[in-house]
Order: structure tokens, then C-alpha cells, then sequence
């Protein structure tokens, strides 16, 4: 399979939104990159409390938790140091469910967090944020909101098996990060907090607003909020792990190759010549695997697998298909902002990807595709450059406006 040498193309934002580098500075996210990710926390403590109030500010919580569905398991409010979904909570108070935000607020002035997971979904400048870096790190990205009552501890002590970044918003939090007994733990590895805690802090800070902390997963760490109320992002990073890479690798080779799908020599449990024959035959089926996979085949499917968890830029798009009904050669439209996309081509045509899906189209259309793929500004159907006449183009257009890679203008 032949890849446009670019790989994934990133469109125009439509307006601007910090990336990593906004997000450290000014520290250097080259050296962040080589000296912190995956290996060690970072701090960086600024005088500006301002500074993360794009993504979100203390009132924008306010009318987030005035608006919000307490139906929604995604409002969370934190009881003896576990997250509890707040239906849950106002399910058995008076009133029932209809209650639910007095019933948050009560908890709330009783010392409880309140959290909000994924609020990227419903929180259009921190759904930037996330696609934005997103597209930087070749990962997903996730943001929960943390809103804990002064001088109040949120979560017991704990790792989180993704790596976060945590940007104070308002107040301070006193923070403590301890020694781990796992190093860059997987998902499905849950922290044993011993009987007698996690022993004294390894680092002791606090962070204000406008702070950072990044913390590799597998971190320990609790918190414990100052004189006044503390909110903070987490933005959670879910990449693609080598052990991914390498069970792909596997189940390709299982897929292909019937000798993976043999047993063991019947009775080999019992016969230790069996045993000895079953080892020596397991180390060729290891050998064969490291043969018979093509390595950039696999760094391919490693990047499909990057970008299939983003959220999709679709804003708009009900009116779009609307709109179908009567576009023409001269309607103009436009590449949508923030988009990842990624063209590759075979023998059978060209493969479009993006959305976490993949729009095949034919070979010979590519010089037109080319066209309005590298455009940055709005066009008509009718200025798409290639052999296809007018209506041809039109048909391509209204396709890709249909699938959600166009808007209409």
C-alpha cells in the first residue's frame, strides 16, 4: 500500500487554540518531549492565573453545572474518595433525580468533588483543546473537570493508567506525588494502595492557577485543595502502546498462517520430551512472526488507530445534508477546520481517511481530490482543477460534503 508521503494532514483551524506548546510554555515541548514524556513529572508554576481560561474559567462551571443533565453518568460527585455518578446520589434523595443539582450543591458545601468526565464532549473550547493536541501527539485526548470545596481532598491516593496533564484553572491545590510500584502500568493494571498509605511524598508543591503538572501514568499521587475552592482539567492522553503494535503483529500473523492455529503436542503437559518439542517449535513461530509482518504495514494500521478515537469535527453538518438538496457548480464550500486526514492509493483506487473511516473513490479522480484537499480557502465545484467536467466535480463535492471532510460556506 502506497501513502500520500505526507501522512496525516491537519486542516486550517479556524481559529487559534493552545497546542503543546502554549500548553508549556515556557518550557520547551521538544524538551519535554525527550526528557519528561513517559519518564518523570514536570511543573511549571507561572504568575499568570489566567493563563488556562480560554479552555475553561470558574464561571464557565458554574453554568456547565447549572444547564447539566443530572441523568448523565458523566457528572460525578467524589464520597469517602470514590467517584459516584450523582443520579446515583439523588436517585434516593427527596425529590428524586429533579433534585439532583441541590443534592450536588449539598454534597459540594459537605467537602465532596465534583467531577465532570469527558467535558471535551459538551465544552466546545476544551473539545479544541483535545483535537488540537490530538493531532500533535498522534493520541487521543480526553478532559475531565475536577471542582473540589476549599480545604477539602478529592480522590484517595491512586495512579491513573493514562498519562495526564492537569492545568490548574482557580484556586490552588497541595499536591503529593509518591513513589509507584508500577512502572507505565497498562489499562487494565489497577493500584493497590497498601494497608498502611503510600508511604511519605517523594514531591510536595502546590499548584495555583495557571500552573501545570504533567505526570506519566503510573504516577501516585493524592491532592488536597487550599483556602478556597480549586478547579483543575485533566487531560488525559490515551497513545498507541508498542504492546498494541505487537499483538497486532501477532493476530496478523494468526490470521494468515494456519501453523499459529495448531495445538500443543497432545500430552505434553505430562511428557517432558514433548515439552522440550513444543519450546523449540514455539521459538520458530516467533521467528516466523518477526518475518512475515511488514513493519510500516503496522506503523500504518498504528496510525489509523491514532486518529480513529478523535472526536469528529462536524459541526454543522444536519444543516449540510440539508443543504445538499439544493447545491450547485457554484455553492461554495470549504475543508473543514481541524481536520486529520490521510489519502493512500493501491490497485483497486484511492482510500480517504478520516472520522475513524475510510471513503474509497477512484484513481482517476485523484488530481481533483489533491485539489480540494490542499485548499485553505473556500471554493465552488466549478474551480475544481482535473479531467472531470463540471458535473463530475459536482458529484465528487456534494460525495464529500455528504461524508463530513466539506461544509458548505
Amino acid at each position: 500500500m502506497a501513502v500520500d508521503h505526507g501522512g496525516w494532514k491537519a486542516a486550517p483551524q479556524a481559529q487559534p487554540s493552545l497546542g503543546l506548546s502554549g500548553l508549556l510554555s515556557p518550557f520547551d515541548a521538544l524538551d519535554f518531549k525527550r526528557e519528561f514524556w513517559e519518564k518523570k513529572p514536570l511543573v511549571i508554576h507561572r504568575d499568570d492565573p489566567d493563563y488556562y481560561a480560554d479552555p475553561l474559567t470558574f464561571r464557565d462551571v458554574d453554568h456547565i453545572l447549572s444547564t447539566s443533565s443530572v441523568r448523565s453518568s458523566e457528572l460525578k460527585v467524589v464520597v469517602n474518595g470514590q467517584e459516584i455518578p450523582l443520579v446515583e446520589m439523588a436517585a434516593s434523595g427527596p425529590g428524586g433525580p429533579s433534585n439532583g443539582l441541590e443534592v450536588l450543591y449539598d454534597l459540594y458545601r459537605k467537602g465532596s468533588t465534583v467531577v465532570f468526565k469527558f467535558l471535551h464532549e459538551r465544552w466546545e473550547p476544551l473539545g479544541r483543546l483535545c483535537r488540537k493536541l490530538s493531532g500533535e501527539f498522534s493520541a487521543g485526548f480526553q478532559a475531565n473537570a475536577y471542582l473540589t470545596p476549599a480545604g477539602a481532598q478529592g480522590l484517595t491516593s491512586h495512579y491513573d493508567t493514562h498519562d495526564v496533564f492537569v492545568l490548574q484553572v482557580w484556586g490552588s491545590k497541595r499536591w503529593r506525588l509518591y513513589e509507584s510500584p508500577d512502572v507505565l502500568p497498562l489499562q487494565n493494571r489497577h493500584y493497590r494502595r497498601p494497608a498502611d498509605g503510600p508511604g511519605a511524598p517523594v514531591r510536595e508543591f502546590d499548584l495555583k492557577a495557571g500552573d501545570l503538572m504533567y505526570m506519566p501514568r503510573g504516577t501516585v499521587h493524592d491532592a488536597t485543595s487550599n483556602e478556597e475552592a480549586s478547579l483543575h482539567i485533566t487531560l488525559g492522553v490515551l497513545p498507541v502502546l508498542w504492546s498494541t503494535v505487537l499483538k497486532d503483529a501477532l493476530d496478523q500473523a494468526i490470521e494468515s498462517d494456519p501453523r499459529y492455529r495448531r495445538s500443543l503436542p497432545p500430552g505434553f503437559a505430562l511428557d517432558p520430551g514433548l515439552r522440550e518439542e513444543a519450546a523449540a517449535a514455539l521459538a520458530g513461530l516467533l521467528t516466523s512472526v518477526a518475518t512475515a509482518v511488514q513493519p510500516a504495514d503496522l506503523v500504518e494500521r498504528a496510525a489509523s488507530r491514532a486518529l480513529v478515537g478523535r472526536q469528529p469535527v462536524l459541526d454543522g453538518h444536519l444543516l449540510d445534508l440539508e443543504g445538499l438538496r439544493t447545491m450547485g457548480p457554484d455553492t461554495q464550500v470549504r475543508r473543514r477546520a481541524e481536520l486529520l486526514w490521510s489519502l493512500s492509493h493501491d490497485g483497486s483506487g484511492l482510500s480517504l481517511e478520516f472520522h475513524g473511516k475510510v471513503v474509497r473513490l477512484p484513481a482517476r479522480i485523484e488530481p481533483e481530490l489533491r485539489y480540494l484537499l490542499a485548499a485553505e480557502t473556500a471554493f465552488t465545484a466549478r474551480q475544481v482543477t482535473g479531467a472531470l467536467d463540471v458535473e463530475g466535480r459536482l458529484v465528487l463535492v456534494r460525495r464529500l460534503v455528504q461524508e463530513g471532510l466539506l461544509t458548505l460556506v
